[in-house]
């Protein structure tokens, strides 16, 4: 049988759609984080803002600014040829966080954040000022629209040493007298009504008259007692500038384009991806290479570095999408084996709406290598984007133990082969409490005595010899005799001086376990599978993806959608956990000039040998065996001390140092405790800056206002009100006055949405419906929200509800639409679906219509016999 003209167009036009469908998939698709020799990527292969995290994106409109392109000969290829790394950035235009103030232009560049220039809608210049067009760069260091109150005498302290100070309010509450210092020097005043802008500008090299502060006086208030301003809107970048030209190399990369448009680099030398290494590309790209016969690597963020992080997932606008460890860095993920164990699909979008079952999570525990190898393995599973530690197989300390199957996860604490030195009477800081105290080396120096405490108080000893392994144990719910710490004391020294151990190896578990049950709802996901190899979920309710919406999914997992038409959104986890290898300085924060001082490094309270230390920018020198360094200030005044060493983050520390003249007479204020809430009773102490001995006497001043003077004890105590910056100062005879600045910290109500229910599902037109949502506070205070129902994006009804604090409540609605259709229902961050029908005629309706067709019927025939 011939196949008809119009079938064979018919079929010519599937195939040709088929193809084009699957040409503009790949042009769409970002890719993945990880390059694997084992998977089927490309030997060009690009990353960009879309799959690596570290480039700066902007959702709402799309538009990145970063990429990076490799070129490799083969599969084995670990050498990456002249020329075959290239990275582009080009500036693109983004908001202000105070949406009042415009635009601005913002580049990536070596995957940080960086100001442009100001473009026409930019409020607060008058004309376009573009910074990269004279190869120039600033960092954005502040933007946000926070609103926040501060009294006379306060200073808001921005960053680089700059503070504006807010000196005085004129008699008529209208204007405020404003001073910017920087480092203490003044170096700009200015005299600011309400709803105005205060901007200091400063020259950038060639750059004449850049704005780089910009701070929005939103109200002036002026009372009997309290005069305050109050601050919504800040913007800052720094004023120490990159300059970039044709020919600079920054790392590996030379620039080889530089215009108002595009930066454009190529590596000038052969880069190795040697096995095991993180390989600095350029500031803070780096790449980090498997420790694997299979080449493996990708561009990584470093959470070593102090900071908030947002590690995204591919960037999507397909109506599904699986996110793997592979697409997704918040997800736990294993370089050097190629262990990843989570993913999340997302099975089918309908419009904006993922219905109920149609988001799946599942994750399976596989076996990883401790970073002590000599261990062996352990059992791991990602679970909701943290690690967790499932269970033991036979290994060099304990049997086989599963925790999985007891439905129990504990969170991997310390993971760790660092080698540190600890000298008897020093402790190993370990987290949740935990130290283990090197108590005493036996007099033959082959042995050494261990104690474990938990927030100071003695559970366990042991005594332990060279290249050996302590281990604790504890009952974690069902799981019997689990270790929870384990450590490996490699070898043990007692010389005629000094005596010390040094340990190579630490390993700890969380004794706080997460029990995970079938029908465990964590978020909007519930629990539809666990067992000793697995944990699956997906969602009990349908999920929608409002605009310019950050959507909660479960654990520290969020949905972030674009403001735009386009459904554009990525999943992303925040990380604000301060570095686990973080280093620390220990000395003390008042120095006298010309008298020497004992710097000490240390991580988890032992001390780090070859540390470099700076004082003020300057290399002091290594930190000894002991983690310990000295030096003498030669000059007055407020420095930065700083310690790096590689595989650990950086510890900064500011001290004063002071004339000699000045020791008996240097007060320091310290306030308790450590956060302020409103309403909070305080305790201020003055003490010798040098001694920290307490003063008596002190009279203590609080935003200019006498509040008594100090005990016996050196302390008084004063209860705050007024949430915002107040200064405290302090004067007595014979001392130097001193001054804190203390944030108040205004107690909020926060609310939570969860249950939505709308009974029935299925109503005809003009019949009711019920939709119900608990409203919990999760805030600090008592607070009112305005609970609304949005019908098809229209808010059609609402409610007010005054919740205590973790108080939850019921709120119910009832609504009724007359047009048969889906209707979409939302409140809150909930929302849901129900569908009108056509509905049936009433019975008055129905006998009228057979009462007019029998009527009729009857003319007909009479009209017939007739």
């Amino acid at each position: 049988m011939k196949t008809s003209i119009h079938a064979k167009h018919i079929l010519i036009s599937l195939i040709l759609i088929s193809l084009i469908c699957t040409v503009a998939s790949a042009q769409e698709s970002t890719g993945d984080r990880i390059w694997d020799a084992d998977a089927d990527v490309s030997l060009e292969y690009t990353w960009t803002a879309q799959s690596y995290s570290g480039f700066y994106y902007d959702l709402d409109s799309g538009i990145s600014s970063e990429t990076l392109t490799i070129n490799l000969d083969s599969r084995t290829d670990r050498s990456i040829g002249d020329g075959d790394l290239v990275y582009s950035t080009k500036p693109i235009e983004t908001d202000f966080e105070r949406n009042e103030w415009g635009s601005y232009q913002v580049i990536g560049f070596m995957a940080e954040r960086y100001f442009a220039g100001y473009t026409d809608n930019s409020s607060f210049v008058n004309d376009d000022v573009s910074l990269i067009s004279d190869g120039k760069l600033a960092k954005v260091l502040t933007d946000n629209d926070d609103k926040k109150s501060f009294y006379t005498g306060s200073s808001l302290v921005l960053e680089e040493g700059y503070k504006l100070d807010i000196v005085e309010l004129d008699v008529d509450g209208n204007k405020v007298l404003v001073s910017l210092t920087k480092d203490g020097e003044q170096v700009d005043t200015g005299i600011l009504t309400s709803r105005a802008d205060y901007v200091y500008e400063k020259d950038l090299g060639s750059a004449e008259n850049i704005p780089v502060i910009a701070v929005h006086f939103a109200e002036i208030f002026r009372g009997t007692e309290t005069n305050a301003v109050f601050v919504q809107g800040i913007f800052q970048i720094s004023d120490q500038y990159v300059e970039i030209d044709g020919g600079d190399e920054f790392g590996r990369m030379e620039v080889k384009t530089v215009s108002a448009n595009e930066i454009k680099m190529e590596n000038n030398d052969a880069i190795s991806l040697s096995r095991g290494k993180t390989v600095n590309i350029m500031g803070n790209l780096k790449f980090i290479v498997a420790d694997d016969d299979t080449l493996r690597f990708a561009p990584f963020v470093d959470l070593t570095v102090p900071g908030t992080y947002e590690l995204r997932g591919t960037i999507t606008e397909d109506e599904n999408m699986t996110w793997t460890p592979l697409n997704f860095e918040g997800f736990y993920y294993n370089i050097d084996e190629g262990i990843g164990t989570e993913s999340l699909e997302v099975v089918s979008l309908d419009g904006r709406t993922i219905e109920d079952g149609d988001l799946v999570y599942s994750t399976v525990a596989e076996e990883v290598s401790f970073e002590y190898g000599q261990w062996g393995k352990f059992l791991v599973v990602g679970f909701m984007a943290d690690k967790y530690f499932a269970g033991y197989p036979d290994n060099r300390f304990t049997d086989d133990v599963s925790m999985l199957s007891e439905g129990q996860l504990s969170k991997v604490l310390i993971d760790d082969d660092k080698k540190s030195t600890v000298v008897p009477g020093s402790s190993l800081v370990l987290e949740e409490g935990y130290e283990i105290e090197v108590v005493e080396v036996d007099i033959s120096g082959d042995k050494v005595l261990v104690s474990l405490t938990k927030n100071g108080k003695e559970i366990d000893s042991a005594v332990t010899k060279s290249n050996a392994d302590v281990v604790f144990e504890m009952d974690l719910g069902s799981a019997d005799n689990m270790p929870i710490i384990v450590v490996h004391f490699a070898e043990i020294f007692r010389g005629t001086e000094t005596n010390a151990v040094f340990v190579e190896g630490m390993f700890q578990i969380s004794e706080k376990f997460v029990k995970v049950n079938n029908g465990d709802t964590y978020g909007k996901l519930e629990v539809t599978s666990i067992n000793a190899d697995s944990i699956e979920m997906e969602n009990e309710d349908s999920i929608t993806l409002s605009r310019d919406k950050t959507i909660p999914i479960m654990g520290d997992i969020s949905f972030k959608v674009a403001d735009s038409s386009t459904i554009r959104y990525y999943p992303f986890v925040t990380s604000t956990t301060p570095p686990s290898r973080a280093l620390s300085i220990e000395m003390p924060s008042v120095l006298v000039q010309g008298d020497a001082i004992d710097i000490k490094v240390t991580f988890r309270g032992a001390a780090v040998s070859e540390a470099l230390v700076e004082f003020d920018g300057d290399e002091v020198g290594l930190t000894s065996s002991e983690g310990m360094i000295s030096y003498r200030p030669t000059s007055m005044g407020t420095f930065s001390v700083s310690a790096e060493k590689e595989g650990f983050a950086a510890a900064d520390k500011e001290v004063e140092v002071i004339s000699p003249d000045d020791v008996t007479r240097k007060v320091v204020i310290e306030v308790s405790p450590e956060t302020v809430n409103k309403g909070d009773t305080i305790t201020i102490s003055t003490i010798k800056a040098i001694g920290a001995d307490p003063i008596s006497g002190v009279h203590v001043f609080y935003d200019g206002v006498s509040i008594g003077n100090t005990s016996e004890q050196g302390t008084l105590s004063f209860k705050v009100t007024d949430p915002g910056v107040h200064k405290i100062t302090s004067e007595a005879e014979g001392l130097l006055n001193a001054e804190f600045d203390l944030e108040v910290i205004d107690l909020e109500p926060a609310f939570e949405y969860s249950n939505l229910v709308i009974t029935p599902s299925e109503v005809g037109a003009g019949d009711a419906v019920t939709v119900m949502v608990d409203v919990i506070n999760t805030g600090a205070d008592v607070g009112s929200v305005n609970v609304e129902l949005t019908i098809n994006g229209e808010v059609v009804d609402s409610r007010t509800a005054i919740l205590d604090v973790d108080e939850k409540r019921t709120v119910e609605f009832t609504h009724t639409e007359s047009e048969a259709g889906e209707y979409l229902v939302q409140v809150g961050t909930e929302s849901g679906t129900y569908t009108v029908t056509s509905g049936i005629p009433s019975l008055g309706i129905f006998i009228s219509v057979i009462i007019l067709v029998s009527a009729a019927f009857v003319a007909m025939r009479y009209r017939k016999e007739n």
